[in-house]
């Protein structure tokens, strides 16, 4: 699409009516819905122009005013480019994905930012909570009482509607379900669908509102019960298997490992892995993320000096201390996923969303980069 065609777009969005939710909602499954597949090389262009100009025309004709509340919506295909490790993003300019990655995503302000490998960049999505799945063939979001999800190469999408507004999403290593966690008039009820948008089945009815987090088998997740009391759910099984150690009581971050069953459990000064603490002080220190990368564990801290703390597993059992990554600004988000730590970091001169790799020790590539005082609530990049 052109950059005339979208700033056209763009002024049609802003000089439409406010919404009411209902139909905010509607629009914009409508709108996802209707998203090219992705053609042919030599009509990719004129088939995706065709395809968003269509869906605006649909929207307009439905209910202008839904298409207002996306305020900043901008939806652009081509083809994404890998910018120098040592290049910074301007704030108006896009996410960039990390080379090897097929996609990342970000929501700031609320709103969704998503940039794939296949050229699809989505910014300013209002949302209530965002997740890729395995790999970035998937992401989904929480849209009013939605929970939709969509291959953001547009190939399509579904929608669930859900009991409340959706706070929290998982997907599982397979791909095949998706945890999620819902706000039903101020009390959190945890859920489980088919990756498919089918028989969605209430796990648990009194849970918080942390992110759970599945095993590498798919068979079991990890959730935080109303109490702070961590909670293993077993599919296979059908059942409820509490964490009973008193040191993983007011759980804020939970981390199955990429492989085996080893969970990291961190409450605000503390971190356990199956129950064993891990030989070192938070005393002083705030835990601001958890994480498993190269299969080590990785615990973001804020306190006097903001760092990433990735330890491994020795032989005999005990947490050994590998790599410390000292970062000059407070630690708002952080995602892990295979090899690469997503961050997102906020200081006085702005906020900043970087991809390292701790196992290279090569450089930290910014991907995104925005004015001081934006709230970064989660980072992934799959």
């Amino acid at each position: 699409m052109s950059g005339e065609t979208e700033s056209k777009l763009s002024q049609l969005f802003a000089q439409l009516p406010e919404p009411d939710s209902e139909l905010t909602e509607r629009a914009l499954v409508r709108a996802l819905a209707a998203l090219p597949t992705r053609p042919r090389s030599s009509e990719r262009r004129a088939r995706a122009f065709a395809f968003v100009l269509a869906a605006v025309v649909a929207l307009l004709a439905a209910s202008a005013g839904a298409l207002a509340a996306v305020g900043a919506l901008h939806v652009s295909f081509g083809q994404a480019t890998h910018r120098s490790p040592r290049s910074v993003v301007s704030s108006a300019a896009q996410l960039t994905v990390p080379a090897g990655s097929g996609g990342i995503a970000a929501t700031v302000d609320g709103r969704l930012w998503l940039t794939t490998a296949s050229g699809l960049r989505l910014q300013g999505l209002p949302v209530t909570a965002a997740a890729l799945s395995p790999h970035a063939l998937y992401v989904a979001v929480g849209i009013g009482h939605s929970l939709v999800a969509m291959a953001p190469n547009g190939r399509r999408a579904w929608s669930y509607t859900a009991p409340g507004s959706v706070s929290a999403i998982a997907w599982a290593p397979d791909g095949l379900r998706i945890a999620y966690i819902v706000n039903a008039r101020g009390r959190f009820r945890l859920y489980a669908i088919e990756g498919n948008g089918r028989h969605s089945r209430l796990l648990d009815t009194a849970v918080r509102s942390t992110r759970p987090t599945w095993r590498a088998d798919s068979l079991a997740l990890a959730y935080v019960s109303a109490g702070g009391r961590p909670v293993i759910f077993d599919f296979a099984h059908d059942a409820h298997v509490l964490v009973s150690s008193a040191a993983a009581r007011d759980a804020v971050f939970l981390a199955f490992a990429p492989r085996g069953d080893q969970l990291a459990i961190a409450t605000r000064h503390s971190v356990l892995v199956n129950g064993r603490a891990l030989p070192a002080a938070f005393r002083d220190n705030g835990v601001a993320g958890l994480g498993w990368v190269d299969g080590n564990l990785a615990v973001a801290l804020n306190g006097r000096v903001s760092s990433v703390f990735v330890f491994r597993f020795g032989r005999a059992g005990p947490l050994s201390h590998v790599v410390r990554l000292v970062q000059p600004a407070r630690i708002e988000a952080l995602d892990a996923w295979d090899s690469r730590l997503t961050l997102a970091l906020a200081a006085d001169s702005g906020v900043r969303v970087l991809v390292d790799r701790p196992a290279t020790g090569s450089r930290s590539q910014v991907v995104l980069q925005l004015p001081p005082r934006s709230a970064v609530g989660t980072v992934a990049t799959r």
